[in-house]
């Protein structure tokens, strides 16, 4: 009966150790508004990977985390030599303002040309107004995070400053800046400006048009910010750039990535992309899609051998 017991031990650890070493880890960490989507990702992919072990968190540092998350373009050699990119959705920005602001009937029907953007949260001038003498009050991030960034060379074609008010925290305090200030006037992308469950514009604040053909005025063609799913309509038919739009990257080590990753990667630009709408995201042109997906193919072929090059 001993003999038994031990041998059966023997197998439980033995069943044990190979489980562990059947296990793999992805650690991901980096730019937080991505989360909620990554979130969902991660639940749906371990439903049919039971073997794989997720961390998501911001405090995951740096040099051990397996995916980083950056939501901006990346410039030539912007990029340490063993890293690379892919990008996995996309995102836009709109300007927003307090629902109870004075002019807003007068702001929504002329909306914001991109000369006024620039104006508005780039030029160094006191008591901004709108043009009847109503004043704004600019919040940004406290911070040089990739949202800034991207709106910045979206609207100017530079990394620019944003000129006003810091605010601590992530996005969400520039939607509550605003909600607290009558004259206060942000920034924010998609999912933060509208409510994800009701599909409308978060209570308190509102949102100013684009004015796309720049004639003065928002014509009816331009009237599709009512709801999240109408904007994001908007956008993949019009394709616009005066829209503030970019990708959501996820940087990893190219000459050494964790396998796992690598596939949760594939997985998330074919199967995951169904999901964007729901968390006011846009799916990968399938063009982009596809490269994506090749270069992603070759990583793991010359995994440990040669250097996949992209992005430099």
């Amino acid at each position: 009966m001993k003999k038994i017991l031990v041998f059966l031990s023997f197998i439980l650890l033995f069943l044990i150790a190979n489980a562990q070493s059947n296990t793999s880890v992805i650690k991901i960490t980096g730019t937080k508004f991505p989360f909620a989507i990554m979130q969902k990702w991660i639940d749906t992919y371990s439903k049919t990977h039971p073997g794989v072990v997720f961390e998501l968190s911001k405090s995951i540092p740096l040099d051990s985390a397996d995916l980083m998350i950056a939501a901006h373009a990346f410039k030539p050699r912007e990029l340490k030599d063993e890293v690379t990119i892919v990008a996995v959705n996309r995102y836009a920005q709109l300007p927003i303002v307090n629902s109870n602001r004075i002019d807003l009937k007068h702001l929504q029907q002329k909306g914001f040309t991109q000369q006024d953007l620039k104006n508005i949260f780039f030029a160094d001038k006191e008591n901004k107004t709108d043009g009847l003498n109503n004043p704004f009050t600019i919040y940004k991030r406290n911070k040089k995070v990739c949202a800034s960034r991207s709106f910045a060379e979206n609207v100017t074609g530079c990394q620019l400053e944003i000129y006003g008010v810091g605010v601590t925290g992530d996005d969400r305090s520039l939607s509550a800046a605003v909600k607290n200030d009558l004259n206060g006037i942000s920034y924010n992308n998609l999912g933060l400006v509208y409510n994800i469950q009701t599909r409308k514009v978060a209570d308190s604040i509102a949102v100013i048009p684009i004015d796309i053909n720049e004639n003065g005025a928002i014509d009816s063609g331009e009237k599709n910010y009512s709801t999240l799913d109408s904007v994001l309509d908007f956008l993949y038919k019009t394709k616009s750039t005066k829209i503030p739009q970019e990708n959501v990257n996820v940087v990893f080590n190219k000459n050494n990535p964790n396998k796992a990753a690598i596939d949760f990667l594939k997985w998330i630009i074919t199967e995951g992309q169904q999901y964007n709408r729901v968390y006011g995201f846009l799916n990968l042109d399938k063009s982009v899609a596809r490269e994506e997906q090749a270069f992603l193919n070759t990583i793991l072929k010359n995994n440990n051998n040669t250097v996949s090059v992209k992005n430099e």
